[in-house]
């Protein structure tokens, strides 16, 4: 047979065929029309499909129906892998490219500083979210099933984008434990700008190299190539000069955090003597949205304000010290505190802890400043204040617009005679070899580190 029959036999078939039908031309039968009400069938139109499924992470979500969701359950750890964080942001990003994060604003490089971020601004479409517990868990609910999803671990100003593989449908995944830290210098994340004053009777600078940042991120003044910026306080054993540094608010505004490590006296001489000098640029600072992590003879910073809602923060005078402290339950953190710090060995019985050194030289604690950790007279060890405190017409700030936290606490990280180091290399607080009362240091200085809400809430996960 020839070639020609089977190219020419269709095609007249085929014209006979629409001449037969009045030559109209006939749908295909499938169309882009929106879907209708009645499943998809819209009459002599035809099949219509369904929404597109969709993009990215999202379009692999997948739909258990009856049966459990896909679950992700993990730990997050600080830099050294040693101890699991409370209230630690754990999120998978969203969005067309979800590992695009927005960046970290630099204070050091900000033309005004530090300014009030709040929880919400530092993260942008979260596909899904969850905070860590009071044992350092979460879980992640109906999870994107593939390999290298991204996760992102973030408190503060600390963050880093990890990957895990979730490849378990409509069951639960874990991460393998020690998996998730957080980053423990720039090149594995974002850090804070961190200063801290070196004294003659403690060392948080210590402290934080003992949570595992590395020792290359510690330099002296406002040097740029580390995140740990260490100002030489009386008695202190590293650093540049402090009192240039905190006698000026635009100076301790390109730092996130200031850390004083206790001086064994007040040294008002160095703080503005009998004028406002530093203690007014430190109520600047805070106002602004800084956060101060003050020890012991540093509460003279508010006890010697030149401000008053700072003056009247504490009944300031002796306080008392016992062999066991009580820790305050009432409020959200300071019960997470408790089961935190019985969890990881730190306190046997829930609700107390056995410390040293001084208590806060006050003997109470007056509104909006809240105590966590007393002794048993009520002589607080451990406090807390949100600011600003309040707006220029001397009304109550509300809590959505404080961005600021001070510290004042009678905690030391290092015996006195271990105190004043003259190199990172020889603190005595070893990498992750913290003892309980530098645990309880820890949990507190990731909680200054946290964006700034009301101690009277719940945090709540990023949306």
């Amino acid at each position: 047979m020839r070639k020609g029959v089977f190219v020419l036999a269709p095609v007249a078939l085929v014209a006979a065929i629409v001449a037969a039908c009045g030559g109209k031309e006939r749908s295909s039968g499938f169309t882009n029309a929106p879907p209708s009400d009645d499943g998809g069938f819209e009459g002599s139109t035809g099949f219509t499909p369904g929404p597109t499924p969709p993009a990215g992470l999202a379009g692999k979500v997948v739909d258990c129906g009856d049966d459990p969701p896909t679950t992700l359950r993990g730990k997050v750890y600080d830099p050294a892998g040693s101890n699991p964080l409370y209230n630690v942001m754990v999120y998978i990003p969203g969005g067309t490219d979800p590992e695009d994060l927005p960046p970290m604003k630099d204070s050091t490089v900000e033309p005004d500083g530090i300014e009030c971020e709040t929880c919400a601004s530092v993260i942008v479409n979260p596909l899904r979210s969850a905070l860590t517990d009071g044992t350092g868990e979460f879980v992640l609910e109906n999870v994107p099933v593939d390999k290298d999803v991204p996760i992102v671990i973030q408190v503060g100003k600390w963050r880093r984008l990890m990957h895990v593989d979730i490849t378990k449908k409509c069951e639960e995944n874990e991460v393998k434990d020690k998996t998730l830290k957080l980053p423990k210098n720039g090149e594995e994340g974002n850090m804070p700008q961190i200063a801290v004053t070196s004294g003659s009777y403690d060392a948080l600078e210590c402290l934080l190299r003992g949570i595992g940042i590395d020792d290359k991120e510690f330099v002296e003044g406002h040097d740029p190539g580390g995140h740990v910026h260490i100002f030489k306080g009386s008695g202190g054993g590293m650093g540049t000069p402090a009192q240039d540094f905190w006698n000026d608010s635009s100076q301790l505004r390109k730092y996130d955090m200031v850390l004083l490590s206790c001086e064994a006296s007040e040294h008002k001489e160095n703080k503005g003597g009998d004028e406002p000098g530093a203690r007014a640029s430190m109520y600047e600072y805070l106002n602004a949205g800084g956060k101060v992590f003050a020890t012991h003879f540093h509460d003279v910073w508010f006890k010697d304000s030149p401000v008053d809602e700072f003056r009247q923060l504490a009944v300031w005078g002796s306080g008392s010290t016992a062999a066991s402290y009580d820790i305050n339950q009432s409020f959200p953190k300071g019960e997470k505190l408790a089961e935190w710090l019985h969890e990881i060995g730190a306190s046997s019985t829930l609700g107390k802890i056995s410390l040293e050194d001084e208590a806060i030289r006050a003997s109470a604690v007056n509104e909006p400043a809240l105590a966590w950790i007393s002794s048993p007279s009520g002589s607080p060890v451990y406090m807390t204040v949100n600011t600003p405190i309040s707006n220029p017409d001397g009304t109550p700030t509300d809590p959505d617009q404080q961005c600021g936290r001070a510290v004042i606490t009678g905690l030391h990280v290092v015996d006195p005679t271990d105190a004043a180091p003259t190199s990172i290399g020889s603190c005595a607080i070893g990498s992750g070899g913290l003892n309980a009362q530098q645990k309880a240091v820890e949990f507190l200085f990731f909680d200054l580190s946290a964006c700034v809400t009301s101690d009277q809430v719940e945090p709540e996960p990023p949306k």
